[in-house]
């Protein structure tokens, strides 16, 4: 449980800043969300970017557990740069391309913490 937390926080705040993203004017997220039907939550999407949020920080936790067992700072660094450009992005100015950022690097940092887990957990020799 605790190493797919990283990995559903990241996706999940992908997933969902789709629907969020029609009322927010940002153009790529908002035609993948009329693309696969979403765009009927909008009158939700005041709740969803609390959800994008939410899973942020839950891509954080689940970071800082992965940190605890690779000790590799660079995808916990990635992960909080990430998580504080998505919490700038939605409340304190709305700036796409940092938006955009935020959701690429918690991908990234998610694909690059199951990669070093992979790593620490081959590198271990049974006692």
């Amino acid at each position: 449980m605790k190493n797919s937390l990283d990995s559903i926080g990241g996706i999940g705040s992908v997933i969902s800043a789709v629907p969020a993203a029609a009322p927010c004017c940002l153009p790529f997220l908002a035609s993948v969300a009329g693309a696969v039907g979403l765009s009927s939550l909008l009158p939700y999407s005041g709740y969803i970017i609390y959800f994008v949020q939410a899973f942020a920080v839950i891509a954080a936790v689940g970071a800082l557990l992965s940190f605890k067992k690779h000790h590799r700072a660079m995808p916990l660094t990635l992960t909080i740069i990430s998580v504080l450009a998505l919490i700038y992005a939605y409340n304190v100015s709305l700036v796409a391309w940092l938006l955009y950022a935020g959701l690429g690097g918690l991908v990234v940092a998610a694909i690059w913490n199951t990669i070093e887990l992979k790593r620490c957990n081959q590198c271990q020799t049974p006692a």
